[in-house]
């Protein structure tokens, strides 16, 4: 495969992020709205956030045989077309014609979620084939352009519903619906390049138990994404509650939140290629734990609108730092699972992959809508999410020499395969 054909599968492989990352930021300015409209409490309006991952969870093992046996491609290709459908979904739902609107934001939310982890899964298995000795380095990108999905869509979302509710769903949909048909030209190029290796081995959620690499990769996933997940659901309502802000204005906060973890997604990839990605895991760790303890103390002691700017610093320290414990990550997952099934196993690996990833994500935004309800206290919950960053970092430091020469093996034999 020529430079040019690969440029142009990165473009592909960008637009799909962008447009899947999209759709994920795209209603957390909109909760507000939705918790008004649809008479929800903080449990409920989180729960939306949390109902996008539930695929990736059940499904992501699944998802990653498909992608390994039909290729990454198409399953991309497919999963755009299902995200344009499902964006039309959210229409009908505001508009209550159909019975209760919230069962079927769920359901549009559960759908949004299916396609958006067939996407992921697909996406990092072809980018681990493609650039294998600088896979660190190119999911840093890949991660840092799907923020720009994840920057555009609070903005997005926010401004468009503000307007109108139907030109907001309208603009989710016809994004996919432009990406779709690169991906679809895409398929013939991929399909000769495809990793033909057949893995033999299966993965479910009760593999990261029973392997003690998958487990403690997992478990980290986990833990990183538990915190971003519940401050993605809960930041916009402690603007809106403690600024009432719009919709409008709280998409452009998170966009410059959304911006500092897209920027220590680049920064921390070409990290790990370099130098590994163990001391930057640990570094992370440390970081996120100082700056959730200092938002927490910011909140209790500081008080009118200056606390809630200094609050929003505090959280572009944690976003840039929370990278990473993340980007390391996907390369990590990546070697144990060809350790431990052999190569031709990409897709199953991000399947893994997403499938803790998803766990987080669900658990965060069902963790702070009810510790919210139960205390109160912005204070005292955002300062409890220190607690799963700090064993991030002892289960860390306590398999740094299991880790690294886990990872070093696999880079090794990368080398003499090139």
């Amino acid at each position: 495969m020529n430079e040019k054909q690969l440029k142009f599968l990165f473009f592909v492989l960008c637009a799909a992020f962008i447009a899947n990352l999209l759709g994920y930021a795209f209603i957390v300015p909109i909760l507000p709205s939705w918790k008004t409209q649809f008479a929800l409490n903080n449990t409920q309006a989180t729960a939306l956030v949390s109902l996008w991952a539930v695929p990736l969870f059940l499904l992501g093992p699944m998802t990653g045989r498909i992608v390994d046996r039909f290729g990454a491609m198409p399953i991309i290709f497919i999963s755009l077309v299902l995200l344009t459908l499902t964006s039309l979904l959210y229409l009908v739902a505001v508009q209550e014609k159909f019975g209760s609107g919230f069962y079927l934001l769920a359901i549009a939310r559960l759908l949004h979620g299916l396609a958006g982890a067939s996407i992921m899964t697909a996406g990092f298995s072809l980018a681990s084939e493609l650039w294998p000795l600088n896979f660190g380095e190119t999911s840093g990108q890949l991660i840092g352009i799907a923020v720009v999905g994840g920057l555009l869509g609070p903005v997005v979302g926010g401004i468009t519903f503000a307007y109108s509710p139907t030109l907001a769903f309208l603009t989710l949909a016809a994004v996919p619906a432009l990406v779709s048909p690169l991906a679809f030209i895409s398929m013939k190029t991929v399909k000769h390049h495809r990793n033909k290796a057949e893995s033999t081995g299966t993965i479910s959620i009760m593999a990261f138990v029973k392997e003690p690499m998958l487990f403690r990769i997992g478990m980290l996933v986990v833990l990183a994404t538990l915190a971003t997940g519940a401050l993605e659901a809960g930041v916009p309502l402690l603007l809106h509650e403690a600024l009432g802000l719009g919709s409008a204005s709280i998409g452009l906060i998170l966009l410059g939140l959304i911006l500092f973890q897209g920027l220590g997604g680049w920064f921390w990839g070409i990290k790990v290629d370099q130098k590994g990605p163990i001391r930057y895991m640990i570094w992370g760790w440390i970081l996120v734990s100082i700056s959730l303890l200092a938002c927490g103390f910011v909140i209790w002691f500081v008080t009118g609108n200056k606390s809630v700017w200094v609050v929003v610093g505090v959280l572009a320290i944690f976003q840039f730092a929370i990278a990473a414990t993340q980007v390391p990550m996907l390369p990590m997952i990546d070697t144990a699972t060809n350790q431990l099934f052999g190569s031709g196993s990409a897709g199953l690996a991000f399947g893994a992959f997403g499938t803790a990833w998803a766990a987080g994500t669900i658990l965060g935004p069902l963790a702070i809508g009810p510790m919210l309800d139960l205390t109160n206290s912005w204070a005292l919950t955002v300062s409890a999410l220190t607690i799963p960053m700090v064993i991030g970092l002892w289960i860390t430091i306590a398999n740094k020499e299991m880790l690294t020469t886990c990872y070093q093996a696999e880079m090794d034999a990368r080398l003499a395969d090139e």
